[in-house]
């Protein structure tokens, strides 16, 4: 474990490392002060135990070169993408909910919907090159980004499904709109609920929630997709995957050819 631990950190540079601790450290501080200090007073829409989970999203590198095994294709990760995600986490759950930041900021949802669909292709790019290493395939960045930008829309796609359960089936309001909230305004008359959808009541009406939602998550995804078509950091100079790919495949033909 130790030598997993020293092996681990070889590949962190140090301003990532204190990056990582002081979106964790915020979130720490959030979460003793929902659980412990307001406790049941507390009202904002991201409990403890929400907080304490994306807390723990927020070691995914360590967790995974920790506890993965040896030949997974997520040991191969960098550790770039914690940079990303840990932001994502930190965002979303303590700025969003804690701050209450979502109801404060009315645009804030929608940007943290784009910047959520860019991360989410940026972890394809990140997924997909390990992928590369790990068969010792090569590939040109522009298929591998390809996929990412495929890999980016399955996953906002997934978490639009995922608000919309949240909110019919177990009381959530991720989409500020749910049945039962809309029937209690229309007065228990099930005729009347699309009746209950002026220009000022807009923000209650799911639908236009989940298109804009669908909006950011294109201008977002887009966004990084054109962004590693010019920067593709894995696949360029001394990080060229391709290359390592296959100096590995050279090596282990010269070695068989010695046997």
């Amino acid at each position: 474990m130790k030598e997993r631990f020293h092996t681990m950190l070889k590949d962190v540079k140090v301003w990532e490392l204190i990056f990582w601790w002081l979106l964790r450290c915020a979130m720490i501080f959030a979460f003793i002060d929902t659980a412990f200090l307001r406790g049941s007073t507390y009202t904002a829409s991201n409990p403890p135990i929400q907080i304490a989970a994306n807390l723990v999203g927020m070691f995914a590198y360590e967790i995974i070169q920790l506890f993965f095994p040896k030949n997974s294709t997520f040991r191969l990760l960098s550790p770039h993408f914690q940079n990303i995600t840990a932001l994502g986490f930190f965002l979303g759950s303590f700025g969003g909910a804690y701050m209450n930041l979502y109801y404060i900021l009315p645009l804030y949802d929608k940007i943290l919907h784009a910047y959520g669909t860019a991360e989410a292709v940026f972890i394809g790019y990140e997924y997909l090159t390990a992928k590369q290493l790990k068969l010792q395939k090569t590939a040109p960045h522009q298929i591998i980004n390809l996929g990412a930008l495929g890999f980016g829309f399955i996953l906002s796609s997934g978490w639009e499904l995922f608000e919309f359960t949240y909110d019919q089936f177990f009381g959530g309001d991720a989409q500020h709109w749910n049945y039962d909230l809309a029937l209690e305004s229309a007065g228990g008359d099930p005729s009347k609920i699309f009746q209950l959808i002026p220009m000022n009541e807009i923000s209650r009406f799911a639908l236009m929630d989940t298109m804009g939602d669908i909006v950011l998550n294109f201008i977002g995804a887009f966004l990084m997709f054109i962004l590693l078509c010019i920067l593709p950091y894995h696949h360029r100079g001394a990080n060229d995957v391709n290359k390592r790919i296959e100096a590995m495949q050279a090596a282990a033909a010269k070695e068989t050819a010695q046997v």
